[in-house]
């Protein structure tokens, strides 16, 4: 049985995630053309072409099986690693997230951490996920999970997509039927600058849909409070909406959504860079245990 390379895994889902050999070979310290023979080694050892075509960073629907297998290995192996330097049980973490992944996810992070006796200590800034990627490139945080519109942003330490839903209130039994008379619907959304927000928006104004934003909060807890109140509509990503809160099934009466990019960044500061890859592997086993559509790298 063959065994492939970690560096050979590691080449071929840094030039998937950045979308082309030069930035791959960037990012890992290599030419282009190391890269490509690098890539050229992995699918004569596959077996396979894992290209749509020679130095395009389309995958075929054999690469599209080799990348899944590959960021599982990859994640494993790091944090292998990791855990073996008895590095990433100590250190100061800046950490930027969405209030609504820290709402969800940090309480079951923190627990586990706990349990496990690490001695790692938090600054938590919760924020929208453009001021956090601007952060984090100004070096205030070591970590942040942010949202991107259009593919991931540079840099990725992990992505996945996140499927959208319209959410109202527990107690609206008949809300489609209701959706369907109004002629103009109440929103209730994060401020100026979040992507729940610009979806939302962009698909009423592209289905001609009348709305007025009837109330807005920076915090999800003012957003659960408002639409369980069944004051309006809004939009959260459909894996953390809160359980007071309930999805509205697609349907001919709301627009469809598009799905949105979310990454975990992890800052460059090499003598940052150990605690906050533990932590950040730590983080990613999270997303990839509950959502089979997460890619780690």
């Amino acid at each position: 049985m063959r065994s492939i390379p970690t560096d050979l895994l590691r080449a071929f889902i840094t030039v998937i995630d950045l979308r082309g050999y030069t930035r791959a070979g960037e990012k890992l310290g290599r030419t282009q053309p190391a890269i490509s023979l690098q890539m050229k080694r992995l699918q004569e050892l596959l077996g396979v072409s894992l290209f749509a075509k020679e130095g395009s960073a389309q995958t075929t629907e054999q690469g599209e099986l080799v990348a899944g297998y590959a960021r599982q290995i990859l994640a494993l192996n790091d944090d292998m690693m990791l855990k073996l330097s008895k590095r990433d049980s100590k250190g100061r973490l800046r950490l930027g997230i969405p209030n609504d992944y820290a709402d969800h996810f940090l309480p079951k992070l923190m627990a586990s951490l706990a349990h496990d006796g690490g001695d790692l200590t938090f600054d938590v800034v919760c924020d929208l996920s453009h001021n956090l990627l601007q952060g984090l490139r100004n070096g205030l945080f070591d970590i942040v999970v942010a949202m991107t519109a259009d593919g991931p942003s540079e840099g990725a330490f992990m992505t996945w997509k996140e499927t959208l839903a319209w959410v109202c209130g527990a107690q609206s039994p008949k809300l489609a039927e209701e959706i369907a008379r109004q002629s103009e619907l109440r929103i209730v959304c994060y401020p100026e600058g979040c992507l729940y927000r610009r979806n939302m928006l962009t698909a009423l104004q592209r289905d001609g849909r009348n709305f007025e934003i009837v109330y807005t909060s920076p915090s999800l807890a003012g957003l659960e409070a408002a639409v369980g109140a069944d004051f309006g509509l809004t939009v959260l990503a459909r894996r953390i909406i809160p359980a007071k809160l309930r999805i509205v099934e697609p349907s001919g009466h709301l627009p469809r959504l598009a799905d949105v990019v979310v990454g975990i960044y992890v800052s460059p500061d090499r003598k940052r860079s150990t605690v906050a890859q533990s932590f950040a592997a730590r983080f990613a086993d999270m997303f990839v245990a509950g959502e089979g559509t997460a890619k780690v790298d």
